[in-house]
């Protein structure tokens, strides 16, 4: 289960609540503080970045690939142009992960 929701905040930034199965609340927390999150397309092209700091704010009782939970986070890109329908996150060098929006 890999899901987004988005909201623009002052017309520059789209704040982003991503709730993964790929990553535990754990591995989250320690990327919260060293990693940059970085939003791709499909060929792995950044469309925005990382724009201060990481929000963790729960583990998810759904996990994929083996792991018995997921977490949900916030992060903001830098961005006037939001996402829609998919968007693909590259956490780290090895780890891109596809989401669907979310139905409101």
């Amino acid at each position: 289960m890999n899901k987004f929701v988005a909201r623009s905040e002052g017309g520059t930034r789209q704040v982003v609540t991503l709730l993964t199965g790929k990553l535990t609340f754990q591995e989250a927390q320690a990327m919260a503080d060293s990693a940059t999150i970085e939003w791709v397309d499909e060929k792995g092209k950044t469309i925005a970045r990382q724009f201060g700091k990481l929000k963790i704010v729960r583990p998810m009782p759904v996990g994929c690939d083996g792991r018995a939970s997921g977490v949900v986070m916030i992060v903001t890109f830098g961005s006037s142009a939001p996402p829609t329908k998919k968007m693909n996150v590259k956490f780290d060098a090895s780890t891109t992960v596809e989401f669907e929006q979310q139905a409101q």
